[in-house]
């Protein structure tokens, strides 16, 4: 038998298979036919802000949600891994990084032995999520920031024994800011150790009363403002130049700080010590930073962060499971480049954490 015809026998069976498997698949029920999900339309996105709940983390937030009456989120209540794993599989997100998210009363009002015992319980949980399931989870382990050695320990743990692929802190605790001098030996480390360091934003106490109108609460623009709040926290306390290594992500798109930087600017330049703080400017200072999409996906706002800082500078997140990965859909309706796309969706997350490139 000849290559020539080789190749058409080849050719003809492949084409007596296909047609055999469109037989068979419309021999099917209507109904089963319906049940296969359709493949997903993007592939390969990393998901840098996804949330998950350890046994004894969901106990604590709970125990301190049932002592000050405020309602559980019934999507919290009944997640599990299987539940990211279902909303990453019909979106085509290939690997989430968890994280916790926002907390109240700096670890639920426990204090530092209490809240290091959870901790530590979370690293492990989240440990196990990474390697029962290669290639889908990474960890950006907590730390309880109320207190410095516990928190030191903490971190020490993360890299060292549960090997996180970062560290994952709220933007405040108890109204106090990531910039703050008590928690230079902290940041101190994770310079030494060149952490990716993801900032949520908390409950924060101060404005969590605040008759905002029907329907809101802290979380809807609160949790903006804070992380607003800790970027310039960061700029103005000199601890983005003390600290050059850290690689700091922002959630939701840096809150405000798109908006705001130039205001910022005007009055961080009037400082004695600018020159020290910003060397290259606030502004520059503050680009210098990463930002997820989280709820910025729309044209306004996206227009606005990518007028701020280059692609290079933004990472994909959903804050999974209050939003899915609908965002995705949205991010292909902003004329980004496909190069620019890329970064966002997966390639600036395997810059930022290596490991997820082989994944």
């Amino acid at each position: 038998m000849t290559q020539a015809s080789l190749g058409l026998h080849h050719t003809r069976r492949q084409i007596l298979g296909a047609l055999a498997a469109t037989g068979a698949a419309a021999a099917l029920p209507a109904a089963a036919r319906a049940q296969v999900p359709p493949a997903p339309k993007h592939h390969g996105v990393i998901d840098l802000h996804h949330h998950f709940w350890a046994p004894e983390y969901l106990k604590a937030q709970v125990d301190w949600e049932d002592a000050h009456h405020a309602p559980h989120v019934p999507a919290m209540m009944s997640w599990s891994p299987e539940v990211s794993l279902a909303e990453m599989d019909r979106n085509g997100v290939h690997s989430a990084v968890v994280s916790l998210a926002s907390i109240s009363e700096g670890c639920w009002g426990l204090d530092p032995a209490a809240a290091t015992t959870v901790i530590l319980k979370i690293h492990e949980f989240g440990a196990r999520m990474v390697a029962d399931h290669r290639g889908r989870f990474g960890l950006f382990a907590p730390l309880n920031m109320i207190d410095t050695d516990s928190s030191l320990k903490e971190l020490a743990n993360a890299y060292d024994q549960v090997h996180a692929d970062g560290i994952g802190i709220q933007s405040s605790y108890n109204g106090k800011y990531l910039g703050d001098p008590s928690y230079d030996p902290i940041l101190q480390e994770m310079n030494r150790r060149k952490a990716v360091v993801f900032v949520h934003g908390p409950n924060n106490q101060c404005c969590s009363q605040i008759k905002d109108g029907p329907g809101m609460f802290g979380s809807v623009v609160e949790v903006t403002f804070d992380v607003t709040r800790t970027c310039a926290s960061l700029l103005t306390s000199g601890a983005l130049v003390k600290y050059p290594n850290i690689n700091w992500i922002i959630a939701y798109g840096g809150g405000t700080i798109p908006f705001v930087a130039g205001r910022i600017e005007a009055f961080v330049k009037q400082m004695k010590n600018y020159g020290e703080i910003a060397p290259k400017g606030a502004t520059a200072a503050l680009q210098g930073l990463h930002y997820d999409t989280v709820n910025v996906t729309n044209a306004a706002s996206m227009a606005a962060l990518t007028k701020f800082v280059r692609a290079s500078q933004i990472v994909y997140g959903t804050d999974f499971v209050y939003f899915n990965n609908d965002q995705l859909n949205n991010l292909d309706e902003r004329g980004l480049s496909a190069h620019d796309k890329e970064a966002i969706l997966s390639g600036n997350a395997k810059r930022l954490i290596p490991r997820l490139a082989k994944a």
